[in-house]
């Protein structure tokens, strides 16, 4: 279990260091929390928590907007403190920051044990170890068949951000070669890493594909706040574009993908580059709304925050899927979006 905890930590980090939703990593660590182990958390660990969050605030990419978050963090401190129950606490600053903010990425979460006592139990796990956590839940990928009409379904439950997972994504397309049509399931995927979803990027179009442009404002060390930064007003902007790969499985082959509100960040991403260059008809109900990379910063021992430290644009469209999530091209209830898209392919 130490082990299993230890990796479930270190891969979120190497997801969120890409591209990854809160709430994956927030999912995880609810899943493998022990209450007795939470019970150690004092007063003392939600007034770090609180500090600290504070003044990691001075990474947020959507800097007009912190000093709102810090007056709401401010006015509701005392009633916040008194929460003695972990999660509630958690929840009741989530609930906060996105009242004030906006932005679903934004959120704090809490690790299944004490930091302190993780680096105390040895090193962290190897890149070999945590290959071996990512393929036994199959890179991500749920299913992948080619149904006798000649349609490819591609169900994927999240991105990985392992560097191996560009090969497993290979394999994946491997199997469904020669498929007349595509459709990829996105309905249940909250994001995850930025190597699975360039490969696969790669697998859809002729040449590699241009991606959302990501701005991040910069940020030097603050010499007097180690857990801060000094913005400048400036931006560096990133320009991204999918992996190229030998042979594309799917180069110009019809492209259907199913979204609805289970769809989240690195999942959305997918759908919208591929709606915004033409590539792809979208199906079912308008996604999450989470656009801005983000990576994590801890709060001290037990508590983590998910920091948005860029913005998404796309070059073709201007702007992103933040807060008003990707619209589909075909609005259906996401249950019924693939019945829809294979009768659209007539893969029915």
């Amino acid at each position: 279990m130490r082990i299993k905890r230890l990796m479930t930590a270190a891969l979120g980090g190497l997801a969120m260091a890409c591209q990854g939703p809160a709430a994956v990593l927030a999912q995880e660590a609810a899943a493998n929390a022990s209450t007795a182990a939470h019970a150690a958390i004092t007063r003392e660990h939600r007034v770090r928590a609180l500090d600290t969050l504070d003044r990691r605030l001075a990474h947020y990419v959507m800097a007009d907007r912190t000093p709102a978050i810090r007056a709401r963090l401010a006015e509701r401190r005392a009633a916040l403190l008194e929460i003695a129950d972990p999660e509630a606490f958690r929840q009741a600053v989530n609930a906060d920051l996105l009242d004030v903010s906006g932005d679903k990425h934004l959120q704090v979460w809490l690790e299944p044990r004490s930091r302190d006592e993780a680096e105390a139990a040895g090193p962290p796990p190897t890149m070999a170890q945590m290959a071996a956590v990512e393929a036994a839940n199959g890179w991500g990928v749920r299913e992948a068949k080619v149904l006798e009409t000649g349609v490819a379904w591609l169900d994927l439950a999240s991105f990985s951000g392992h560097p191996d997972s560009a090969a497993a994504i290979d394999a994946v397309m491997a199997r469904l070669a020669g498929a007349r049509a595509l459709v990829l399931d996105l309905r249940d995927n909250l994001g995850g890493g930025e190597v699975a979803l360039r490969q696969l990027m790669g697998h859809l179009a002729p040449e590699p594909m241009r991606l959302e442009d990501i701005s991040f404002r910069r940020c030097a060390p603050d010499p007097a706040d180690p857990e801060g930064c000094l913005q400048d007003g400036g931006r560096d902007v990133a320009e991204r574009y999918a992996n190229r790969v030998p042979t594309p499985t799917f180069p110009d082959q019809p492209i259907w993908v199913l979204v609805g509100p289970g769809t989240f960040s690195a999942a959305e991403a997918v759908a919208y580059d591929l709606q915004a260059t033409g590539r792809a008809t979208v199906i079912g109900e308008p996604t999450g709304g989470g656009a801005n990379p983000s990576t994590g910063m801890d709060l001290g021992p037990w508590f983590t925050v998910i920091m948005p430290i860029g913005e998404a644009r796309h070059p073709v469209t201007g702007t992103n899927w933040e807060g008003v999530g990707v619209q589909p091209d075909i609005v259906v209830p996401a249950a019924q979006a693939g019945e829809t898209a294979l009768r659209l392919a007539g893969g029915a």
